[in-house]
């Protein structure tokens, strides 16, 4: 699978020039924790199967600015926090319906098939489309503090993994759901270990 070779190569890059990052990434997860991200809902997407049966996350240590390598500041989320992602958007679905708001919530804010998959400290999202249709699998940023509405960052879950490492290993910038782009630099002063940094760069 496309995803293991990437997220691999990834993790080899992480351990030789971002090993403060590399030490976030945490050990697999079980095929029971993994089954419950959905609470039998629907089937989780091929891809965080994939992505979680290697690692747990990356943001092992919960207090390290360290495994935050997605541009921006992205760390990606454990089982649990999946599992509680998706409950807390069913929750905002569930009172926008019964304020009527839900035409300005569903779909653009909050889905019941959004699937969490990392974290900001801002309070973004990225999260795995598992609606039927063509979108199904594509990964959408959400967040409120700058406006981002369910805009569409990267096919899959392969391709945020295969774009990132692309920009770290030849420097190249990304561009942000915000339209800004973003150019990885190695952070090696201070007390945490060398880990990836993301400068914005205003055109």
């Amino acid at each position: 699978m496309e995803l293991i070779r990437t997220v691999t190569l990834l993790a080899r890059w992480l351990e030789e020039y971002g090993p403060g990052d590399y030490r976030q990434l945490a050990p697999p997860a079980g095929r029971e924790d993994i089954d419950t991200v959905t609470e039998g809902k629907f089937p989780l997407h091929p891809d965080i199967r994939a992505w979680l049966a290697l690692h747990n996350g990356s943001a092992y240590e919960r207090l390290s600015p360290a495994g935050a390598f997605v541009p921006l500041d992205y760390a990606l989320l454990d089982t649990p926090h999946m599992r509680q992602g998706l409950r807390d958007m069913e929750a905002e679905v569930a009172r926008a319906m019964s304020e009527g708001d839900e035409e300005y919530v569903v779909g653009t804010m909050a889905d019941v098939c959004w699937v969490p998959v990392a974290a900001n400290h801002t309070g973004g999202l990225l999260v795995v489309d598992h609606r039927d249709g063509p979108g199904h699998g594509a990964v959408l940023e959400v967040d409120p503090s700058i406006g981002l509405e369910g805009v569409r960052r990267w096919d899959s879950l392969s391709h945020l993994f295969d774009s990132v490492l692309d920009a770290l290993v030849h420097s190249r910038a990304l561009v942000t759901g915000s339209g800004v782009a973003a150019v990885p630099r190695v952070h090696a002063t201070g007390p945490v270990p060398p880990h990836i940094v993301w400068e914005l760069h205003y055109i």
